[in-house]
């Protein structure tokens, strides 16, 4: 389905020792303290699991009308390859360059590869803690094979996103309606979900899928804290099998 100018870009996510860092989130990951070591999704499992349980929703009010809205523009796409390609000079100079010739200033526009991963799903391109859930959506699926899309519905998927943007607004560094850093938020998650899923479909073709699916599972283990072969979709959000 993706453009054969991708498989430059592959190699930020092949697995390989080394590359799953390599294609981690481009944000300072300071950001990402209210998922560090998995206590704040832990918490949040076991907080919406009773909820259920009770018969009450799980996202609660403030969670649900909270916005991290932005206007997505070519200016701030081209600012978010460039500053994913400058993280991954030093490490991966290789992938760098490729991510640059992919997606630089007049190459492809990742947008139009992201709205094809969100279409069906009911999530928004121009919402950050949607691109967060698409981008953990996408580990989840990679993780566990998902391979027909309509098995992540809309509710689904709603769901996650309503997980997400609970946890985003206890991060105090990334506020709600705040749409300068929402943009940098979303807009680098959405270019490492359009990344992850050309690695998926690079794997596929390449028979090295299992290599893959377990290199991305160690990601997000070690970076979120989030074993995704233990993890289910319900409509709540994340809940342990």
């Amino acid at each position: 389905m993706l453009p054969l100018l991708l498989a430059s870009a592959l190699l930020l996510a092949a697995p390989r020792a080394g590359s799953a860092q390599d294609i981690g989130p481009a944000l300072d990951m300071t950001l990402m303290t209210g998922w560090a070591g998995g206590e704040a999704v832990r918490y949040d499992l076991e907080k919406r699991a009773a909820a259920a349980k009770g018969g009450r929703t799980a996202t609660t009010k403030t969670a649900t009308a909270s916005s991290f809205a932005y206007r997505p523009s070519p200016a701030v796409r081209e600012r978010t390859v460039a500053n994913l390609a400058a993280k991954l000079q030093a490490s991966n100079p290789a992938g760098a360059q490729a991510l640059t010739a992919a997606f630089g200033p007049g190459k492809l526009d990742y947008e139009t590869l992201y709205a094809k991963i969100i279409s069906g799903t009911g999530l928004r391109a121009t919402d950050a803690a949607d691109a967060m859930a698409c981008y953990l959506l996408t580990g989840y699926a990679i993780v566990n094979n998902v391979q027909d899309g309509r098995t992540i519905t809309p509710a689904l998927a709603k769901g996650v996103r309503g997980q997400v943007a609970g946890i985003m607004q206890r991060n105090g560094q990334l506020k709600p309606d705040d749409p300068v850093a929402a943009a940098r938020f979303g807009e680098a998650f959405k270019l490492q979900t359009v990344i992850l899923t050309a690695g998926w479909e690079e794997a596929a073709k390449k028979s090295t899928l299992p290599a893959y699916r377990s290199s991305i599972g160690s990601m997000f283990k070690g970076q979120y804290g989030m074993d995704f072969s233990q993890l289910k979709l319900t409509p709540q959000g994340f809940a342990r099998k």
